[in-house]
């Protein structure tokens, strides 16, 4: 079966800041590509970041790509990309993290039935202390593969908490099992694409502003 090429990009799309009984919420896209990454209200402040080559963190903005735009995917290809969640603010408060499918293209495979790529791919989250300690938990393709086994439907995180000044790291890993046979294989001019964005969640401790 011939690989199986297709464009995965993820940004960060949506993140809710949910503050006790209010809510602030900022949306990027495109349209709105003068908002920031770090985010505060009061002395709630969170920023997310994704890891680079050489080690070094960049805040993830509207436009920002996290997954390799050039992977080539075809059965058993992993992909893991990490991400530093930080509370810079003087508020603890717990936090999620989901990814949502904000667009897609419908592929026709091998014996000319519609396929969308979203159902061919498999996720995880991981979340850590510090990097050492993510890095024992992702350290392996046996323990990534064994830890992202979650359809895109489930794909959210556990709660996780974050005292002030404090910061998590985060592994997110999409992959396409062995076992995936020629239902996804594409043929045609309409290369399967699935767009995800990235959701951060997070709600002040007590439930007080």
């Amino acid at each position: 079966m011939k690989k199986i090429a297709f464009t995965l990009s993820v940004g960060l799309i949506l993140l809710w800041l949910i503050l006790g009984a209010g809510t602030s919420l900022a949306w990027f896209s495109d349209s709105t590509p003068e908002m920031q990454n770090v985010f505060h209200f009061a002395d709630f402040e969170l920023a997310v970041s994704y890891r680079q080559e050489d080690g070094s963190y960049q805040a993830i903005e509207a436009d920002t790509k996290i997954f390799d735009e050039n992977a080539l995917y075809e059965p058993g290809y992993v992909q893991v990309v990490y991400l530093k969640v930080e509370n810079k603010g003087s508020v603890p408060f717990d936090f999620h993290t989901a990814v949502n499918v904000t667009g897609y293209t419908v592929a026709e495979n091998v014996w000319g039935d519609p396929f969308i790529l979203q159902d061919y791919l498999l996720f995880g989250l991981v979340t850590g202390g510090n990097e050492a300690e993510l890095s024992s938990l992702v350290g392996t393709r046996e323990q990534v593969c064994t830890l992202a086994n979650l359809e895109l439907n489930q794909y959210a995180s556990e709660k996780a908490a974050l005292g002030a000044g404090e910061t998590a790291y985060i592994a997110v890993i999409v992959r396409m099992p062995d076992t995936v046979d020629a239902h996804a294989n594409y043929r045609g001019d309409m290369v399967p694409e699935v767009n995800l964005g990235l959701i951060v969640s997070a709600t002040q401790q007590g439930g007080q502003v």
